[in-house]
């Protein structure tokens, strides 16, 4: 009876891989590295002008790890979501403060070249910032 016992529970334990001390260390990594990156975004220091290698380094992550990150929490590169970022930001600048210069928006959000900062901005929205703002304000003008 013993030895029948015995072999049952083998049987049924060997069903079940432990977790190996491994697995949970790149757990707890992982959630580290995720956090780090997920506060790095919370303090808006994708306005800061650093490569994917330099923001990775930054938060003490591996930089394929970030950039994998990115494309599979947003579907595309980190240059591409900080692009998108930071133009999103200068569309609701340009919204809400109606007399700030078009320049001074665009080095708030990290462009600080003006011809850049329009051509990033047409690339996106089909228009410049200050033609942008002009249909803004028609906009709000016609309802």
């Amino acid at each position: 009876m013993n030895a029948q016992f015995i072999t049952i529970i083998w049987r049924f334990l060997s069903r079940y891989k432990p977790v190996s001390r491994n697995s949970y260390s790149s757990e707890r990594r992982r959630r580290r590295a995720q956090a780090a990156i997920k506060q790095w975004i919370k303090e808006k220091r994708w306005t800061e002008d650093a490569t994917l290698s330099e923001v990775a380094q930054s938060l003490g992550i591996d930089k394929d790890y970030l950039s994998k990150y990115f494309r599979r929490r947003y579907g595309k590169s980190f240059l591409q979501w900080r692009k998108e970022v930071r133009i999103k930001e200068a569309r609701h600048l340009l919204a809400k403060d109606k007399r700030m210069p078009t320049a001074l928006i665009g080095e708030s959000v990290g462009i600080n070249d003006k011809s850049n900062f329009k051509r990033q901005f047409r690339d996106l929205n089909g228009c410049t910032p200050a033609q942008w703002r002009l249909k803004q304000q028609l906009k709000v003008r016609g309802k």
